[in-house]
């Protein structure tokens, strides 16, 4: 029976609703689907030498029709009948073929039949979304529901596998004999063929490698034998821009046609219709699919994507970013390519010509104006100089283009541009000399000798005929003549033979050698060059926004200090601020802990294989340099490090008591660098753990107060910041007392009792009155022994009669030489001697009013313990209790203490009848009114300072003297005192606020000071007071909104950071940016000023207005301000605003269009 294909296929393909597979299928299943099954297949299997019985076929049909229906069993038989009916067909096929047989009517049509029986069962389970052959929880296409009426856990892939393979075997056959013309044998090839490509729509189909491998060997038979290749470049399209699993298996499919099956159309026509794709704005699947398909296919095939690399760039110039980074990666692919075939041929310092275009082509889209381009061309380069090549002028090239990256305005490309810098910078190609370090002074030094070598190696005859032609003009000689003497002839074959002799006797190779070297040197100094400019960039975005760049930026300098880069150390000494950043999220601790490890690993860390000792030798010689040359800044940051580490135990005790060996060496004499390092290190330690203090507190009796104390006056400061650890933890909380007899309490007021003309003891004496009140058990009364000591010492008759001794012909002695200058000498030195006195008093005043504080807020724990014990203890009282001063006063109330302690604090310190204090009030304020009569600026610095503290105390004496603070701040010339008296008023502000506020203005005045230390410390004061609301803003931060552009880089640093904090309470930019912006216009049309910086901080502070209502309303009231404009270049300045804000109102963009009016 001869079956028209056509017709079949138009009758049970594609006619979906066929109503006469669905009697049948129904009149089956009355009958019994397993009985119906068993009974064809028994009738097909006999009929193999004869074309199928129709009816057979009929209801074959209808139950395949309806396969998603059938039971696994039931499935498994039919699939099992359609491999053994084509692998029966195909035996008979090649032996009709092997016997060159005409008629192929019988397997001819039987295939056509198990073909059309083939794709009604896909089709049967595609409709149903159970095109899965492998049982799992999710047998679904995704993006369809899975229906759970259906039968979706048949496990068919052994049955179904069988079958594939009996179509790769019916694939192999010379079908051309047996369907002659071309659309027969494609219409023939269909009916394998499509289902196969619908079975790759189930991604969990494809995900098998067994299962996966046969669909694509099919369709390589398909193409390699049976002209498949434009069906299959049409299918594979398709199924990309559907089917989202299918991109990087699509590609795999073409490189296994490419490669194992010698075909390289298929893929050159995919590549080039795919790069004449146009996309639709919104279509965003669409480019995905097709760049992840190219991307993996040039990692397949990266030769055939170079030989369609025309095709593939014309994808550059497409809209789509997504497209673009995919040919950027594809270029990289066929980069790397290139490198390894020239790297199994031979290494060359130069750069092949095509991988050269190539990264040419790489550099051009880090001018994407995309940043995922930009991004990306850093991230293939990455991959590229990962590999072991050199190029180092190319290296040269990319990095100075990495360094404009390092500067993009996309924080994305800013990290990425670091890890680049960092991946250059690892793999540098001057790793054979040096051991890879890139320390300038050792290049330079190296340079040098090769120079001094070469010079050396030059022929010196020649030199000297040289620079002896050189020094003729050429001007002045005639042509050579043509008849010459004998003498001539002879003098010139003399010279060339001497000249030849002496070339000879120089090694030309040596001498290349040298030159080539030399050669070396200079490109390894020019890519130190270009790191050191990279570094300096990237040291800018350590107090970065972003902390992915803060971190990439860590990791960049620890890898400067291994290769040796010099300026590295101060980049890392610059990180160490990174120890205060704190964040509610895990960002901010990610910060702080990749500070600790970044400085864990390079000073922390020892060298492997160190024993326990030199380790810890190791720790603590480290310890000690990080305090070399370090600002107080830098030293307040390693202190907070070093508590954090301390706190986790990281330091072993051996380290510790390394640290105390160095600080009580007295055999000879060491560095006092080292010594005061050492007791730095200690101090900061015991910010974490108060015994590493007391560990050693026998060596700070001995060192740090002893001589070697009294000599380095900074080695017994560091000293008494040490000791104030011990009354003090972490938590600020009391730890340990000492008697006021104790030998560390006595050694502290001898120390402050010592005179000294040194400016560091000004210091001293600072930290020695704090570490008295902080370890003694009466520290006022120490303090008052020593302030009453150091008067009398002051005031007594004469200044050269020592307490112990009154041997008065010495001083005669003395005073017989000059009298004047001796007496010039006295008062000098009594000037010095009474501004340490009056410095002292002036700390201890402010020491002691923090003892009062603590006092009343011990009392009220006491009292708070003491009541809740007495409830406990109600029914069991427990006697012979110590008794301490604070029991005495249980029965006083914490309002009636509080007042007794107001005061003293207000009318006894300053003003009581036997107050030490009140004794000195009045000379403090005569030396700061009368200072002009002394000229003594340190007397004038201590004066001002104590004046400031004593004025903390009281209110009545703040506001009794505070005009003569005022006085001297304003009419001052000595910067250091301005500074103090700008602190001080930030004291009296917390202490007094109700008052103090009102003359605010005086401290923003100082932001206009010439000297800039002096606005450094003002803004960070006002900082300060603003952030912790301490004073109202008015009108003021225009003033500090000024200091975004100021000269000095560390105040308009610090006002980036002021703003960028003060945005971010309660929208206070929006709420403050009219008043900012009145300000700034004002003053850039009153001084004249270039318009530029006003540009650049109104576009800084609109930054941080983000939220599109107050952008509206900020822009509503900008625009009110166009028509009161009295000038054009107010006008300007508010258009200027307006456009930094995206706001769409057409009144407002009419009111700019219409221009300036007067």
């Amino acid at each position: 029976m001869s079956l028209d294909l056509l017709s079949r296929l138009k009758k049970y393909i594609h006619d979906e609703e066929n109503s006469d597979l669905d009697s049948i299928y129904a009149e089956c299943e009355n009958a019994g689907l397993t009985a119906v099954v068993n009974d064809v297949i028994d009738t097909l299997l006999l009929g193999t030498s004869s074309c199928f019985d129709e009816d057979c076929l009929e209801k074959l049909f209808a139950i395949c029709s309806h396969f998603a229906d059938l039971s696994s069993s039931v499935r498994n038989k039919v699939y099992d009948l359609l491999t053994s009916n084509i692998s029966s067909e195909s035996a008979i096929l090649e032996d009709m073929i092997s016997a060159n047989a005409t008629d192929f009517t019988v397997p001819q049509t039987n295939l056509e039949t198990t073909g059309i029986a083939f794709q009604l069962t896909v089709n049967s389970l595609s409709s149903s979304n159970q095109l899965s052959v492998i049982r799992s929880s999710t047998n679904t296409v995704k993006g369809r529901k899975k229906n759970p009426t259906t039968n979706s856990n048949w496990n068919g892939i052994s049955h179904v596998n069988a079958l594939l393979d009996a179509i790769i075997t019916l694939f192999q056959k010379k079908l051309s004999r047996v369907w002659t013309t071309s659309s027969e044998r494609d219409m023939f090839l269909s009916l394998f063929l499509k289902p196969i490509y619908t079975l790759m729509e189930s991604e969990i189909n494809i995900k098998n490698a067994s299962f996966r491998s046969r669909l694509f060997n099919i369709i390589g038979l398909a193409v390699q034998f049976h002209n498949h290749t434009t069906a299959a470049e049409t299918n594979i399209i398709q199924n990309l821009q559907y089917f989202e699993h299918l991109s990087e298996y699509a590609a795999d499919l073409v490189h296994i046609v490419t490669v194992q099956f010698n075909s390289v159309t298929l893929a050159e026509g995919i590549i080039r219709t795919l790069c004449s794709l146009e996309f639709n704005d919104n279509d965003v699947k669409g480019p995905k699919q097709v760049a992840l398909f190219l991307v993996r296919l040039s990692s397949l095939i990266p030769n055939l994507c170079l030989k369609q690399l025309t095709q593939l760039v014309k994808l550059l110039d497409s809209e789509s970013y997504t497209l673009r980074c995919a040919i950027i990666e594809v270029l990289a692919n066929v980069v790397i390519d290139q490198i390894h075939d020239e790297a199994q041929n031979e290494m060359s310092e130069s750069v092949p010509a095509t991988v050269q275009s190539l990264m040419d082509l790489l550099s051009e889209r880090l001018l994407d104006i995309s940043p995922y381009c930009r991004t990306k061309v850093l991230h293939v380069f990455i991959k590229i100089f990962d590999l072991p090549i050199k190029y180092p002028r190319k290296r040269q090239e990319i990095a100075e283009l990495v360094i404009r990256c390092l500067q993009d305005r996309s924080s994305h490309v800013r990290r990425n541009a670091i890890k680049l810098f960092s991946k250059l910078l690892t793999t540098h190609p001057f790793s054979v000399m040096h051991n890879g370090l890139l320390t300038r002074n050792i290049w330079e030094k190296g340079l040098s000798i090769i120079e001094e070598q070469l010079n050396s190696l030059q022929p010196k005859q020649q030199e000297k005929v040289v620079d002896s032609e050189l020094e003729v003009d050429e001007n002045l000689l005639e042509d050579a003549t043509m008849i010459q003497d004998d003498e001539s002839h002879e003098g010139e074959s003399h010279l060339e033979n001497s000249l030849s002799e002496y070339v000879d006797s120089v090694p030309a190779e040596e001498i290349v050698k040298v030159n080539l070297t030399k050669r070396f040197y200079l490109e390894a100094l020019q890519y130190i060059d270009i790191v050191e400019a990279g570094a300096k960039i990237i040291s800018q975005l350590l107090f970065a926004k972003n902390k992915s760049e803060v971190i990439e930026s860590m990791d960049f300098f620890v890898f400067c200090n291994s290769f040796g880069i010099s300026s590295s150390k101060l980049y890392i000494k610059k990180m160490i601020h990174l120890i205060w950043v704190k964040g509610t999220s895990d960002e901010g601790n990610n910060i702080q802990n990749h500070v600790l490890s970044c400085y864990k690993t390079l000073f922390f860390e020892p060298p492997p294989n160190s024993g326990t000792n030199e380790a810890a030798n190791y720790i603590a010689r480290n310890l000690i340099s990080l305090t070399y040359d370090a600002s107080l800044a830098e030293l307040t940051s390693l202190e907070q490090m070093l508590c954090i580490l301390m706190k986790d135990g990281y330091f072993s005790h051996l380290v510790i008591t390394k640290l105390w060996q160095v600080y009580s060496y007295q055999k000879k004499d060491i560095s006092r660098t080292q010594r005061r390092g050492s007791i730095i290190v200690i101090g900061m330690l015991a910010l974490g753990n108060t015994d590493v203090v007391m560990q050693g507190l026998d060596h700070l009796i001995q060192i740090g107060l002893g001589p070697p104390g009294l000599e380095d006056l900074v080695l017994a400061r560091y000293t008494c910041i040490a000791i104030k650890r011990i009354g003090k933890d972490a938590s600020g909380s009391s730890n340990i007392n000492f008697p006021n007899s104790h030998t560390l309490c006595q050694k502290l007021c001898m120390l402050l009792l010592r005179p000294s003309f040194s400016e560091e003891w000004f210091g001293l004496e600072e930290q020695a009155i704090e570490a008295i009140y902080a370890v003694a058990k009466h520290p006022d009364e120490l303090c008052t022994n020593i302030i009453l000591l150091l008067t009398k010492q002051l005031f007594k008759p004469s200044n050269h009669e020592n307490t112990t001794s009154n041997d008065d012909h010495a001083m005669d002695e003395d005073l017989d030489d000059s009298p004047e200058e001796e007496t010039l000498k006295d008062e000098e030195e009594i000037g010095i001697r009474l501004a340490h006195l009056i410095f002292l008093v002036g700390h201890v005043a402010i020491k002691q009013l923090v003892y009062i504080e603590y006092c009343e807020a011990e009392f009220k724990r006491r009292k708070a313990d003491a009541e809740r014990l007495a409830v406990q203890n109600s029914n069991n009282p427990i006697n012979g209790q110590e008794t301490s001063e604070y029991d005495l006063i249980t029965g006083t109330s914490e309002d009636d203490f509080s007042e007794a302690m107001t005061f003293i604090r207000e009318r006894e310190l300053l003003y009581g009848e036997n107050s030490l204090l009140s004794r000195f009030a009045p000379l403090v304020v005569e030396l700061c009114s009368n200072h002009k009569s002394h000229n003594n600026q340190s007397l004038l610095l201590a004066a001002s300072l104590t004046l400031s503290k004593f004025m903390c105390l009281s209110n009545n004496f703040c506001m009794e003297h505070l005009p003569l603070l005022i006085t001297i701040l304003e009419k001052c010339d000595n910067p250091i005192i301005r500074n103090n008296l700008v602190i001080g008023l930030a004291d009296l502000t917390v202490c007094f606020n109700h008052f103090i506020d009102e003359i605010s203005e005086y401290l923003y005045r100082r932001l206009m000071d010439e000297e800039s230390s002096v606005k450094k410390t003002c803004f960070m004061t006002l900082a300060f007071l603003i952030l912790a609301g301490q004073i109202k803003v008015k009108g003021q931060l225009g003033i500090m909104a000024r200091s975004l552009e100021d000269e000095d880089a560390r105040i308009s640093d610090l006002a980036r950071m002021f703003f960028t904090d003060f945005a971010a309470k309660d929208n206070s930019v929006y709420n403050n940016f009219i008043d900012i912006f009145s300000v700034l216009s004002r003053s850039a049309e009153e001084q004249d000023e270039d318009d530029a910086k006003f540009k650049r901080i109104i576009r800084f502070l609109t930054s941080f207005i983000e939220k599109e209502r107050h952008t509206k309303q900020l822009a509503e009231r900008l625009a009110a301000r166009l028509d009161r404009c009295k000038t054009q270049r107010q006008w300007d300045h508010v258009v200027y605003a307006l456009s930094l804000l995206p706001h769409k109102a057409d009144n407002i963009q009419k009111l700019i269009d219409d221009g300036y009016h007067e």
